[in-house]
């Protein structure tokens, strides 16, 4: 069973579950081109949530189609019109945000950029992967250099939100995109400045620092989940030591971790297998706002 949730501009659907009034709120955020109940784990993470839980699917303007022409400022920004409407609609319940894949950017931008928005307690980061690494697999270094270029001439004349011709963009997850958010994915170097690039291997520290670095100073709960599988993920990525740096900054920023954070052995990037895999997945989700919501926690 669900309920749709709709204000002025955005819709959320929530899974409710006969009998159960849940006082706290998951709200989950998908990846790229990801909608409603496109995330195969979403309606097993729904009934495997504690009763004090409820599973809400936030569906941002970038859902589906719609991340070509937004940016993670723009879902940040939404995310707080959500974050305050089930504040107001349940006083005094915790609220958890939830990402998968790009969703990940999403929430760690919540938890980390500037600005004055509604607090959460915890964020969930499932497959925290780099696009700019994913999207190096997908199209040839000539290739890329080319179309890379034409978005960086685009923006300076003016013409960052242009949407790309569909030979360049519509390869990536079957989108139009415009020059501002192509470069912000594929992030260019040297300066790797795109606002989406914050899982990048290559990333120093300081770059962590200012995104999980950040969030450890405000408090706030994390756990990362990085699928072992994950087929977006290069090959030659240390996938053990990237989690670890990810941790080290927030923890080393006074950030609470939740004690199941690291890898998840089996699983691809949006836990698609069921059985064991899965339902270990599911069972570190429901730990670690278990441990929320009694205040036990616990770190690595």
């Amino acid at each position: 069973m669900g309920t749709k949730i709709q204000t002025a501009r955005l819709v959320a659907f929530e899974h409710t579950r006969d009998g159960v009034s849940p006082l706290n709120s998951l709200l989950f955020i998908g990846g790229l081109g990801d909608g409603l109940l496109t995330v195969p784990y979403a309606q097993d993470l729904a009934a495997a949530l504690p009763p004090s839980y409820s599973l809400i699917e936030v569906l941002l303007s970038s859902a589906f189609s719609g991340w070509g022409y937004s940016s993670i400022s723009q879902d940040v920004e939404e995310m707080g019109q959500c974050v305050e409407y089930f504040q107001s609609l349940r006083p005094g319940g915790k609220i958890v945000l939830m990402g998968n894949s790009t969703g990940c950017q999403d929430v760690l931008g919540y938890l980390s950029f500037q600005g004055s928005r509604p607090k959460v307690d915890g964020g969930i980061l499932q497959a925290p992967v780099s696009d700019r690494e994913s999207i190096e697999m997908i199209y040839p270094a000539t290739e890329l250099r080319r179309y890379n270029g034409m978005a960086q001439q685009w923006v300076r004349e003016g013409k960052g939100d242009h949407v790309l011709p569909n030979d360049v963009s519509l390869q990536l997850l079957g989108a139009r995109v415009t020059a501002n958010r192509w470069l912000s994915l594929t992030s260019p170097g040297p300066e790797h400045a795109g606002e989406d690039d914050m899982f990048s291997s290559d990333l120093g520290d300081e770059r962590f620092q200012s995104t999980f670095g950040i969030a450890g100073k405000r408090g706030v709960a994390l756990m990362i989940l990085f699928s072992g599988n994950d087929a977006a993920v290069p090959k030659t990525v240390d996938k053990e030591a990237l989690v670890a740096r990810m941790e080290k900054a927030f923890m080393d920023a006074g950030g609470q971790l939740g004690k199941e954070s690291g890898i998840l052995p089996g699983a691809s990037h949006t836990v698609k297998e069921e059985g064991e895999v899965r339902n270990e997945f599911l069972k570190r989700v429901r730990s670690f706002v278990e441990g929320l919501d009694i205040g036990t926690l616990g770190t690595n």
